[in-house]
């Protein structure tokens, strides 16, 4: 049975809940996701047209709003692990909207239960089709269990979502090009975005470092970053500091050059040092759902260098320097003209970036696009 006020009338404050529970700094392999989930908790929390905000936490996270105000209300749970996990996501989540009481229920990483219906209205906020590209490109780079379970749960985002919010015009079309394969008819899809806030303001440092993002996902074509990279050094004979940040896949090793740092993960504070100190960052990828590290890196002062992707180009609407992943001469040509690029062009795009991507748009987007699907 639903748990919905079908007569709220157009202007009525919204009564949400929003899981975070399987959100975890510690163990999560999805940082942007999680930064992306509590961005828009804080921006939801901020927002007079939400009357209730129930988030379903744990207490790894940090606290959101002002529980004390009755606005905001916190239900904290263990963070699931293993097993556990697919318990909660597939009953647990359920049973807490149930006794949440409020009218929607807002799952951040877009994985619905597939196993039952939602008890209240359901959101999802669908970041890309990921599950579906591997399946296309990458069949072994998922386990086979971990395949089938999220291509499940996102057909259910499709299928069974009151609406899908999603961060960028492509990750819409990608939803709808799914859809369309497995004959699945689509709710209404609402381009919501992703917002960010200026960094602090810091002491200025000498900018010396360039810091290149590794991962162990196949996507992000690490071994493309290795070999172009090393090739560019050694041709530039670059001076200062190359930090490599992110966990290299299995089959490739850390070349042994004087100047190259690997550093696994960083605390949000070695992060920003670093950054603070950054020339450039070099972001190589095959598919996003928005691509987060571009912006970023603009909003530190540094100029970002990455792959040429029809979502980087929505996304960064010219800021920054693009490279085709197929052409090693793209990447160094790049790379060459961020060195260059002064400070002040910098400022400029995180200007014109930060107009663009705003949480409290961002929140007025989503609560529109859920007033307007919740009949």
């Amino acid at each position: 049975m639903l748990i919905m006020n079908e007569s709220r009338t157009p202007g009525t404050p919204l009564a949400l809940t929003v899981s975070l529970v399987d959100q975890q700094f510690a163990r999560t392999k999805t940082l942007g996701i999680l930064n992306v989930s509590l961005g828009l908790c804080r921006a939801l929390a901020r927002s007079p047209k939400v009357g209730r905000l129930t988030l379903l936490t744990n207490a790894s996270l940090p606290r959101i709003g002002q529980p004390d105000s009755g606005r905001v209300v916190l239900a904290e749970y263990a963070a699931p692990e293993r097993f556990r996990r697919v318990w909660w996501d597939q009953i647990g989540v359920y049973r807490a909207s149930r006794r949440a009481g409020n009218e929607w229920l807002l799952l951040p990483k877009g994985y619905p239960p597939f196993l039952r219906r939602c008890p209240v209205k359901l959101a999802t906020y669908v970041h890309d089709v990921m599950p579906e590209y591997y399946r296309e490109h990458y069949p072994r780079g998922f386990p086979r269990f971990e395949n089938y379970y999220f291509r499940a749960a996102l057909r259910a985002a499709i299928a069974r979502s009151r609406v899908i919010l999603v961060n960028t015009e492509c990750t819409a079309r990608e939803i709808q090009r799914v859809a369309e394969r497995h004959g699945l008819n689509t709710p209404p899809i609402k381009v919501a975005g992703i917002g960010f806030e200026r960094p602090p303001e810091t002491p200025p440092q000498p900018r010396t470092r360039i810091i290149v993002l590794a991962s162990q996902w196949p996507h992000k074509r690490t071994d493309l970053a290795l070999q172009y990279v090393a090739r560019w050094q050694e041709q530039r004979r670059f001076a200062g500091s190359i930090d490599w940040v992110g966990r290299l896949p299995a089959e490739l090793a850390f070349p042994g050059i004087a100047n190259w740092h690997l550093h696994s993960r960083l605390a949000p504070d070695e992060w920003n040092r670093l950054l603070g100190e950054a020339q450039a960052l070099i972001y190589f990828s095959d598919y996003e759902g928005f691509g987060m590290p571009p912006v970023e890196a603009v909003l530190a002062g540094v100029c970002p260098v990455f792959s040429d992707l029809p979502v980087t180009r929505e996304v960064m609407q010219g800021a920054g320097c693009c490279f085709a992943n197929d052409r090693y001469e793209a990447l160094a040509a790049a790379l060459d003209e961020a060195l260059r690029t002064p400070e002040q062009r910098v400022r400029q795009w995180a200007d014109q970036l930060l107009a663009r991507h705003q949480w409290a748009a961002v929140a007025e987007r989503a609560i529109q696009a859920l007033n307007s699907s919740g009949s």
